[in-house]
This record gives C-alpha cells, structure tokens and sequence, in this order.
C-alpha cells in the first residue's frame, strides 16, 4: 500500500510539473475574413505546428488608415485555450498585403492556466498569400506557465 501511494504521488507530480513550464510553440496559420464585429474584422483560422498537432483561432481585428491595427483572439488547442492582445502593422494594396506583428498573453485555460508571454506572427494575405481567398502567418508564442 505505502509502494501504491507513493507511486501516486510521483505520478501526479510528475503530471503537475509537465503543466509548468515554457512552452515554445511554432506554427503555421491559415486564417479568413468572415465579417464585420465590434467594429473591426471578425476572422477564424486553423494552426497546424510542425509535429502535425492542430487547432484553431477565433479572432477580431481593427485597423487605422495607415495599416497599424490592434487585434484580440483566442487559440484553442488541444491541452488548453491561450487569449492574446496584440498590435501589427500592414503593408498594404487593395488587393492584399504583408502583416507583422506582437502578441501578449491575456490568459490561459487547460495546460495554460495562468499564462504569461509573448509571440510574433508575420504573413500574407490577398493576392500576397500562397493561399487563394486566405491569409497564411507564421506564429511564435512563448508561453509560460505558473512554476516555470
């Protein structure tokens, strides 16, 4: 019995220390433009990171006269939710154009409860994007999680 609690304890140790840390993530983006809300753009995306895991975005953009924007969004994947605030700047034509940006962590659930951090995305969209009526970012965040 003393082997079986002690094992217990180790396991979920070991599970409570897997949830802190720094959590480096890298992905690719593919978002589109699905209407107007709050005055801004209302988009929705879907991330794929390298080793193939996937999620999706939800998110609101506005934008002044001059590209500078501001935007706030939700990534949801599968071992938690990660809000983020952030600000870009587009390069621009009228048919597409080239977005650099920052991101800082609002909050986190799941696996990034009580999440702090930064990030970047960089991308194109319109006739600029690889991707016909869609707009394709690269994405950096470093998340950390309490603990690390």
């Amino acid at each position: 019995m003393k082997t079986l609690v002690s094992a217990l304890a180790l396991l979920i140790g070991s599970n409570v220390m897997a949830v802190a840390g720094d959590h480096a993530l890298k992905f690719k983006l593919v978002a589109f433009t699905v209407g107007e809300k709050d005055g801004g753009y209302h988009m929705v995306g879907a991330t794929v990171s390298p080793d193939g895991t996937i999620g999706t975005k939800d998110f609101t953009v506005k934008e002044d006269q001059t590209g500078k924007g501001t935007l706030h969004s939700t990534y949801y994947f599968p071992d938690g939710s990660i809000v983020m605030g952030g600000s870009y700047m587009d390069t621009a034509t009228q048919t597409g154009g080239h977005v650099v940006g920052k991101y800082q962590v609002v909050s986190g659930t799941g696996a990034y409860q009580g999440a702090t951090g930064t990030g970047s995305f960089e991308g194109d969209w319109g006739d600029k994007s690889p991707l016909k009526g869609a707009a394709l970012y690269n994405v950096e965040l470093d998340v950390k999680t309490p603990g690390s």
